[in-house]
């Protein structure tokens, strides 16, 4: 299967050499577990684009340019420095170009982090899902309002197209691929050798929570504090609209344009939030996790936990609660 990994200005170094250094170990990880039902291996070129690439890490050198011919059955887009963005997606017109012709001949086409933004540039992603990472999401969506960003995801998958979160989950996304393209049991002992967990949540297990504190408005953070100190209690916007003397509507429009999200949403997140922590701990039963954040109907609290985390509050229990408390490696 041949693997391009673009390399362009502003590119993440690691993103570019990591995601070559798992998929070329493959064929290694093969041949020592006798793995043999599946022998798609990996041929991976590192693509630069026309210029030779700096990074603020040093300096990578392809062995293939943009310029030369050939198609590629999967192509990666390694993340980018925030701060490169805007500079990105105005000098790279050419490698925007040479995704473009790449997917229409039926490559594959995966990316990490803010690489989301080059993918996006392409028009490929119109009218499809996706992720970025948590930081980049408002600049995303103002530039790319057709894209279905879901920056609650670490993985997302539709189908040729690929996305991940932040710049590290290159890792998961890699071992995701491999199953995808090598099967599970190859995915496994890769995960296993290369010392990389297997994973399919969202990235809200990790985002900054506080990041949405992030605006002027006084009076959406008093709300926000009321929200955080009584979410076990029954919670109503039209209740905290009539507690701080707003109107329901005021309360919704200017919560979102505050915080990005509804007040309903934020309640949500908030309870989410709290019991994620009391699952770590693994010692309360999720019923009772379900109860003491506010939750009467279990089916529902499940309900909205897996949307938010991607996975169902025992699956999650399982994963973190044996992560936080026990060795990893046992």
């Amino acid at each position: 299967m041949k693997v391009a990994i673009l390399n362009y200005t502003g590119a993440v170094s690691s993103s570019v050499i990591g995601p070559y250094d798992i998929l070329t170990k493959i064929k290694m990880i093969r041949q020592i577990f006798g793995i043999l039902n599946n022998k798609v291996n990996f041929d991976v070129d590192i693509v630069d684009s026309f210029k030779m690439t700096k990074h603020s890490s040093g300096l990578i050198a392809g062995n293939k340019t943009i310029r030369d011919k050939g198609k590629y059955d999967l192509v990666i887009i390694p993340a980018m420095n925030f701060e490169y963005v805007e500079k990105v997606l105005k000098d790279e017109k050419k490698i925007i170009e040479w995704i473009q012709r790449q997917y229409k001949a039926g490559s594959e086409v995966a990316s990490v982090c803010m690489g989301t933004f080059l993918l996006a540039a392409t028009g490929i992603l119109d009218g499809k899902r996706a992720t970025t990472h948590w930081m980049g999401v408002p600049l995303f969506r103002k530039l790319y309002p057709l894209v279905k960003l879901e920056d609650d995801k670490v993985i997302i998958d539709e189908g040729r197209i690929y996305s991940c979160g932040a710049a590290f989950s290159f890792t998961s996304l890699m071992i995701y691929l491999v199953e995808k393209f090598c099967g599970r049991e190859l995915a496994l002992a890769a995960s296993k050798v290369l010392m990389i967990q297997i994973h399919d949540s969202g990235q809200n297990s990790f985002a900054i929570f506080d990041l949405q504190r992030s605006h002027s408005d006084k009076d959406i953070r008093r709300i926000q504090d009321f929200i955080e100190q009584h979410y076990c209690d029954e919670l109503y916007v039209n209740r905290l609209a009539e507690k701080f003397n707003i109107s329901n509507r005021t309360l919704i429009r200017r919560f979102s344009e505050a915080t990005g999200n509804t007040p309903l949403e934020y309640i949500q997140r908030v309870r989410v939030e709290a019991a994620k922590r009391l699952l770590e701990k693994g010692k309360e039963r999720i019923e009772q996790v379900c109860i003491k954040t506010g939750y009467e109907d279990f089916n529902f609290f499940r309900k909205i936990f897996r949307r938010h985390t991607g996975l169902s509050p025992q699956e999650y229990r399982r994963r973190y609660a044996y992560m936080f408390n026990e060795s990893v490696l046992s």
